[in-house]
């Protein structure tokens, strides 16, 4: 974790981590054979840390928005105990790469994700006329935005605390347009009629 959070990831090489783990370079080679493979497993166990706790307010009844803010808490929680994590995830690997990765997608978050968003769509709570997918990489893009910005400014403020606000900018965004209370209909209905009447 050391090695590749400290640097640019083409610098790194398999023989640097096998001396600095204390393990023979022909052991690490025979199980991982490349340091990309070597990377992507322990992604993956490095979020073993993070899933499936983040996935718990996703579960039961509520709104979606507290759902989301839960998910998003637990996210930013999760990379400011975890910095190196978070740097070599979002700064020091190379996604196109990664991308072609099995542990790149994320399945079951995503779907989980997804099906949340999908339901709130169904039942009035959020735009339908937005493809769920862009309201999950708005989602998405918020805490990668984050974390970046983070680091950026040398951790000088809580991440966690971030999270409402957030939130908020992507919830004004994406919730659906309620129709205007009939009373208020009713009562433009007669002002525009008593204009008209003035006006004759």
């Amino acid at each position: 974790m050391e090695i590749y959070a400290a640097g640019d990831f083409h610098r790194v090489d398999m023989r640097t981590i096998a001396r600095e783990a204390g393990m023979s370079f022909r052991t690490i080679y025979r199980y991982f054979g490349d340091k990309e493979s070597l990377l992507f497993y322990f992604i993956q166990y490095w979020l073993g840390g993070l899933y499936p706790a983040a996935l718990k307010p996703l579960d039961g009844d509520g709104d979606l928005r507290s759902k989301l803010l839960g998910v998003l808490k637990l996210h930013f929680e999760f990379y400011e105990k975890n910095p190196n994590v978070g740097r070599i995830i979002f700064m020091t690997v190379p996604l196109e790469r990664w991308m072609r990765d099995p542990s790149y997608a994320q399945r079951e978050l995503m779907l989980r994700m997804l099906k949340a968003i999908s339901d709130a769509q169904q039942q009035g709570e959020l735009r339908y006329d937005l493809d769920s997918r862009l309201i999950l990489d708005m989602f998405n893009a918020i805490f990668n935005r984050a974390f970046l910005m983070w680091e950026y400014r040398r951790r000088s403020y809580s991440l966690t605390a971030q999270a409402e606000l957030l939130l908020s900018v992507l919830w004004n965004g994406v919730i659906a347009n309620k129709p205007p209370a009939k009373s208020t209909v009713e009562a433009a209905v007669k002002k525009a009629s008593a204009r008209k009447t003035a006006a004759k």
